[in-house]
């Protein structure tokens, strides 16, 4: 028998990639205003109070730029992007608009998730097992027998946004985030002796 349960929740941290991009006739210059761009980004995160440990470089590459002939190299592009979290929030639209006054000219990848999912997915879990008791039980009453023990048991964990947005905004100037729900959900199957 299969049974489902969901719980929902605000999240209570987001996760945003960061990035600057640079060109210029040469690759040192183009590394050169890439690098102290970036110095600048990530010194405004930290200002803004994220934790250092939540700030990591995720790519970085250099590579020519071609004109329109298709082989002859024009100039060339860095790219540098750091991944953040952001675990306050009421500071996610204040991070958005500063690291772009810093210099960030590439943000993609904004999500939501909660920290430790661990108490509604068991709050979740119980839900589904009760969920897949009772169906067994109405079925079992139905063929005129009754449950005996569980034989086996298994799940499946899944969580992800809902659009029940609502608004973290630090001050006026911030960008507008929604954070919206995530749900927690959990299927069990439960297979059951019958008496």
């Amino acid at each position: 028998m299969t049974g489902s349960g969901s719980v929902y929740a605000a999240p209570d941290q987001a996760t945003v990639q960061l990035g600057v991009t640079s060109q210029a006739a040469s690759a040192a210059d183009a590394l050169k205003d890439n690098s102290a761009k970036t110095a600048a980004v990530l010194t405004s995160i930290k200002n803004i109070g994220v934790d250092a440990k939540d700030i990591q470089t995720s790519d970085f590459s250099i590579f020519p730029t071609y004109g329109s002939n298709g082989s002859t190299i024009t100039g060339y592009q860095v790219n540098n992007t750091v991944v953040v979290v952001i675990r306050d929030l009421a500071n996610a639209g204040t991070v958005l608009d500063q690291v772009v006054q810093a210099g960030a000219n590439n943000i993609s990848g904004l999500s939501f998730d909660i920290a430790d999912p661990s108490k509604l997915q068991a709050e979740a879990r119980t839900k589904a097992i009760a969920a897949a008791r009772a169906k067994a039980e109405a079925m079992a009453s139905a063929a005129g027998v009754s449950l005996g023990d569980i034989m086996t048991i298994s799940e499946s964990v899944s969580n992800g946004p809902m659009p029940m947005a609502r608004m973290a905004m630090a001050d006026a100037a911030a960008v507008p985030v929604a954070t919206g729900q995530q749900q927690i959900a959990v299927d069990v199957t439960i297979s059951f002796e019958l008496r």
